[in-house]
């Protein structure tokens, strides 16, 4: 299709130089693909980096419970001696009642006499011996029920003695090792989904190393997908030199764009919490990246969202695409930043979704992977191994 600059009137024939009115020369006007420049540009964005620690201590340290504690049980018990003795001081009266030493006089003529021991009381050896006895005979009466009398009962009642030892206390680990506390919190999608059934018409896309290079064989993912077979695959993608692992597409004919499904990758860590801090830089890049491809870009609206039972993070936007011999088209766009949730996986899938105002099912931004053809694409998508 060329236009002229003059008139701005459009000529079909792509070998015609000339305008028919004005005799101005002709300009191509720039093929509208959707996806050719989408492509997971974030490669090599890292994540970012975290502010430095203050080393300064920010907060009074607390003292040690544990070692608290254990200066508290470690302390020796002190005894104090028990004051038997009078009180106050001695008067007259007690000094004469003191005991004197042997062979001291207290007074000048007299001798101290020394105070003869009271003899102790057999009362409490009694009392003693005879609770003992009360004891043993408490003891051995309880010993004559339980082995002669209960068995005996029982043996009556024609019921089988059975003696149990108690159960022994069940034995817990408390001591942690590395290897059994690095538990893998990464939920697999063999225990949180139901297999996929395809509904009748679609055909199943299976991603593979055997054509890729360069960033792509680098970056591979191992993914699947169910699409309608009405769906066309574009050659150009998951080829050598290929931006995106597969691309497939609803057309109006000869060539216009209903809805379209892409799949390229970003820099991972793999997993949606050790990703989080990436995602808003991941949008600010590809953002850019469209604002320059897209008529009239804009975005409006981002945030976490799942693709089955896989957390992700979204941004949707919006595009015009005018003068198209449809007349202006509406574009909604909504990109997906999926990690696999695979430990050690460097690589998560970015979905890349488009679709325009040709899709008589949509109506907004919001419809994109919602209704249409394209929702059983998302609801099928799979990573190998969940």
């Amino acid at each position: 299709m060329k236009r002229c600059p003059k008139c701005s009137r459009t000529f079909p024939d792509e070998s015609q130089k000339f305008c028919t009115v004005d005799g101005g020369l002709l300009i191509s006007d720039a093929v509208f693909d959707p996806n050719v420049t989408i492509r997971a540009t974030a490669a090599d964005v890292a994540p970012p980096l975290q502010p430095p620690r203050d080393n300064a201590a920010t907060s009074r340290e607390l003292p040690d419970l544990n070692a608290t504690i254990a200066s508290m049980a470690n302390a020796p018990t002190v005894a104090f001696p028990r004051n038997t003795g009078p009180t106050g001081t001695s008067t007259a009266s007690d000094l004469s009642q003191a005991p004197a030493s042997p062979g001291i006089s207290t007074l000048p003529g007299t001798t101290a006499h020394l105070p003869q021991p009271k003899e102790k009381s057999n009362l409490p050896l009694i009392l003693g011996a005879v609770a003992l006895v009360l004891l043993l005979g408490v003891a051995g009466l309880a010993g004559v029920f339980f082995y002669v009398i209960k068995p005996r009962l029982q043996e009556s009642q024609g019921g089988p003695v059975l003696v149990q030892d108690a159960p022994p206390a069940e034995k817990i680990n408390t001591n942690t090792t590395a290897e059994n506390s690095n538990t893998n919190t990464n939920t697999t999608t063999e225990d949180t989904e139901v297999a996929f059934v395809p509904p009748p018409g679609a055909t199943k896309f299976a991603n593979s190393t055997a054509n890729l290079d360069g960033k792509l064989s680098e970056h591979y993912i191992d993914f699947s997908f169910y699409y309608p077979e009405t769906w066309q695959t574009d050659k150009k993608a998951g080829v050598a030199g290929a931006s995106n692992f597969v691309k497939v597409e609803r057309r109006l004919p000869p060539d216009f764009t209903q809805e379209n499904f892409a799949v390229g990758w970003y820099t991972s860590k793999g997993s949606f919490t050790a990703d989080s801090p990436t995602f808003p830089r991941l949008v600010e890049l590809l953002g850019a990246t469209l604002a320059n491809s897209f008529p009239e870009y804009r975005k409006v609206s981002e945030g976490p969202t799942k693709v089955n039972s896989l957390d992700g993070y979204e941004f949707r936007f919006v595009s015009l695409s005018k003068g198209t011999e449809k007349g202006d088209l509406q574009v909604w766009g909504r990109v997906i930043f999926l990690p696999t949730g695979i430990e050690g996986q460097t690589a998560g899938a970015t979905l890349i979704m488009l679709a325009t105002s040709l899709a008589p099912e949509l109506s907004a931004v919001e419809d994109v992977g919602e209704k249409g053809e394209m929702p059983v694409i998302l609801e099928s998508f799979r990573f190998a191994g969940n």
